[in-house]
């Protein structure tokens, strides 16, 4: 019987023993494949498959902000308030999906390494209640890769035809081949090709944006299940002091594991959360002053709205479960603290003691070894968008820039 193609989505029965970690980034890596970021391990089709690689990074990191630096240095006095800013905060996440593009594929390794570390822990989610956990955070996991797929991938669609039908190419990439404004079906070509490469793009912030929401769901579903575990030490009476004390053992050493895997992850977390706090305040700054300035179409502010709901889905998702993980951490340590010690032996006490001081240390991840990676800090970047519409309206740059294309127009033969 043929699987279907979204069967992921959905959570599995408990007893479906083939449901692991490693399933809940199916969908994630099944988007790098199609980007070539996920090779295969050996064969010929490994050194083809580099050649996607090559073309993907290319188009991604090096033709969309070279094409829309270019298209402004030639044909910048072309443009209408409008399509200008339409194009610019594009170009100016490009700068974000740079840093965050290379990163993010040189450390493709470490998302492997934290699989191959996490994985053993699914044997020991023995219980209904902890499969359960295991299940839903897969579901939920693919669920929201796909929805940051559909929303990515919608801004570039609307885009796309808004402009298109509007009779404009929608990012006015530099083409040498083709001019848009030459004909009919020219403009089609046009706005395909920069759809091919902006696209690209947006797939690779897509990975970049996604491998949090992945990992870190992972940790919290681990922790949750070995919170279960740990408010049932010692509560079989069937089981003898020693047996206790391996169960929780195996809790500590479940536990350093996790931590493991958060160290990995730690560098480039760090990097691409920094580089997008950095840009977030400026992309919704000029969305909105595209929005709330200047004259629009209800399909141009639909696109204006994609691209700020997408700009919003890359930091705060992301800050939203490192907050939720801190609280996670905090839930272990009171259920290690609850848990049926007082009777135990003093080996047991021991270990539980030593236990206890490495929980209550929280794991927390910061952006750049500067702020804290957490909601209030993701609000604070955002606001520096009120500061830029602000200065916009103060200083009437918008009615400005109205002028000098009307006196540039007049000119112009």
């Amino acid at each position: 019987m043929k699987k279907p193609l979204f069967e992921r989505l959905r959570s599995a029965p408990l007893d479906n023993h083939s449901i692991s970690s490693l399933v809940a980034s199916d969908y994630f890596y099944r988007i790098a494949f199609f980007l070539g970021w996920n090779p295969p391990r050996e064969g010929f089709f490994r050194r083809i498959y580099f050649l996607l690689t090559f073309t993907t990074m290319l188009l991604g990191i090096v033709g969309l902000p070279l094409g829309l630096t270019l298209t402004y240095v030639k044909h910048f006095s072309r443009f209408t308030p409008t399509e200008f800013l339409a194009s610019l905060p594009v170009d100016v996440n490009c700068i974000g999906n740079l840093i965050k593009t290379c990163v993010t594929f040189t450390s493709m390794w470490r998302f492997r390494l934290m699989n191959e570390l996490i994985s053993p822990l699914d044997k020991r989610c023995v219980s209904p209640s902890q499969r359960l956990i295991l299940h839903k955070t897969v579901a939920r996991v693919n669920l929201i890769v796909i929805v940051f797929l559909s929303t990515y991938m919608g801004f570039c669609f609307l885009n796309l035809f808004t402009s298109v039908l509007s009779g404009t190419a929608p990012w006015q990439l530099y083409n040498p081949l083709v001019d848009w404004r030459s004909g009919y079906w020219q403009l089609w070509i046009a706005s395909l090709m920069e759809y091919v490469v902006v696209c690209i793009g947006t797939t690779q912030e897509l990975v970049s944006d996604a491998y949090p929401i992945v990992f870190i769901s992972l940790f919290r579903c681990h922790l949750a299940i070995l919170r279960d575990r740990i408010e049932n030490l010692r509560r079989n009476p069937e089981l003898s002091e020693k047996e206790n004390y391996e169960q929780l053992v195996a809790c500590i050493q479940d536990h350093r594991t996790i931590i493991q895997c958060t160290e990995i992850i730690r560098p480039i977390l760090s990097i691409t959360i920094f580089a997008q706090f950095m840009l977030v305040g400026i992309d919704l700054g000029l969305a909105a002053i595209s929005i709330l300035l200047f004259e629009n179409t209800i399909w141009t502010v639909v696109a204006s709205v994609s691209f700020i709901t997408a700009i919003c889905m890359e930091s705060f998702p992301c800050c939203m479960l490192c907050e939720h993980l801190i609280d996670d951490c905090v839930q272990v340590s009171d259920a290690l603290f609850h848990s049926n010690w007082i009777t135990a032996d003093r080996r047991y006490k021991s270990a539980l003691l030593y236990f206890m001081h490495r929980v209550q240390q929280p794991i927390q991840f910061t952006a750049g070894a500067i702020f804290p990676i957490s909601v209030q800090s993701n609000i604070a970047v955002a606001k520096f968008a009120f500061t830029i519409i602000t200065i916009v309206k103060q200083m009437n740059l918008g009615e400005k820039f109205l002028n000098n294309k009307a006196n540039a127009g007049e000119v112009e033969p």
